[in-house]
């Protein structure tokens, strides 16, 4: 009897199901993702609108820009969820993952786009950074014009500097990178077993001298030695957080102190023009500054006034890679002069 209950309400079930997708013509909708993705584990979309035809497109920001991992096909489908399984052939770029979802038998029509953090499971073998000096994660790590893992806090040369997460190989050993503007583009990798290491932290000395990261913009990724996989590239300012202290114009050249500076700092120009602020600086759809600088130090650098300038009020920003709002120089006064 109760065999033959459960064949009745089979077909019930399944007409239920049918009508969720039969109101999915409307196209998917993500409304939620877990808050972190782990590679080698399944993980669960969140939404409306799906289709047995449903497959879930796994963008991963990298410094080369987003690659794609997908289409992948979930495992387990209803017309409010799908269960994706992240293989072990997914990395973790910069820490953060979107996701959409193409219903293939609706004329692959997309859904919108979510965001979350992108980490390995450490049963996998995989490591994970998650804190730096104690401080995790940055809430605009997800944030859609950033979409990249950072840490708000500064890193010193010459200073002790804890790195947190999971996954970590003590039997053979971790190797860390500090990517920098450096020669080569990066410092390391650090080797490191013994004591300092534990699976789930790591503490060791930034170099100093003629040895120490340049001060600016960077980011930590660790490697495991056994299997080499690697956590995600962390962002982190070296040295000092960025800042204007003051501005300052001789003919056509303006002097700009403060801290922080690279020689991958952007600057924004921002000049009152006819009751309009315009901004005069910033970056090229190529990428490349639209404003040449001439970096003298760490705390002084100078630029020509550039074309289109008008006399009277101007404020300068100053931005590092990855142009996050703890990379700026934000509102400081110290940014502001009058252009002649």
């Amino acid at each position: 009897m109760a065999r033959r209950a459960r064949g009745a309400i089979a077909p019930l079930l399944a007409i239920a199901l049918w009508t969720g997708w039969a109101d999915a013509q409307s196209g998917p909708t993500i409304s939620s993702l877990p808050p972190v993705i782990y590679i080698g584990d399944n993980f669960v979309i969140g939404g409306s609108g799906f289709t047995p035809g449903s497959v879930a497109n796994f963008f991963v920001a990298t410094s080369n820009g987003a690659e794609n991992f997908g289409p992948l096909i979930p495992n387990s489908d209803l017309p409010d969820s799908l269960a994706v399984f992240l293989p072990l052939s997914v990395t973790q770029g910069e820490g953060v993952a979107s996701v959409v979802v193409v219903n293939t038998d609706q004329a692959h029509i997309q859904s919108n786009t979510a965001l979350a953090l992108l980490q390995g499971e450490p049963a996998s073998g995989l490591p994970s950074l998650t804190a730096i000096n104690g401080i995790g994660l940055s809430p605009t790590s997800t944030d859609p014009g950033i979409a990249l893992a950072n840490v708000e806090t500064v890193v010193v040369p010459g200073a002790t500097v804890t790195l947190t997460g999971s996954g970590f190989d003590t039997v053979n050993g971790i190797g860390v990178d500090l990517f920098c503007d450096c020669a080569g583009g990066k410092i390391g990798p650090f080797v490191i077993f013994g004591s300092n290491l534990t699976p789930n932290s790591v503490t060791f000395t930034l170099p100093s001298g003629p040895n120490a990261p340049a001060i600016g913009p960077g980011a930590f990724r660790i490697t495991n030695l056994g299997n080499f996989f690697a956590s995600a590239a962390v962002s982190v300012p070296i040295g000092e957080q960025i800042a204007i202290s003051s501005v300052t114009q001789s003919g056509p050249t303006v002097t700009v102190e403060g801290q922080g500076f690279s020689g991958l700092t952007v600057l924004n120009l921002f000049n009152l023009q006819s009751g309009t602020v315009v901004n005069l600086g910033g970056l090229r759809s190529d990428g490349s500054p639209k404003i040449p600088l001439n970096l003298l130090s760490d705390h002084r650098l100078q630029f020509n006034v550039p074309a289109g300038v008008v006399a009277g009020p101007a404020y300068v920003q100053a931005l590092n890679p990855p142009f996050i709002p703890f990379t700026s120089s934000g509102n400081s006064p110290g940014g502001a002069f009058a252009v002649h």
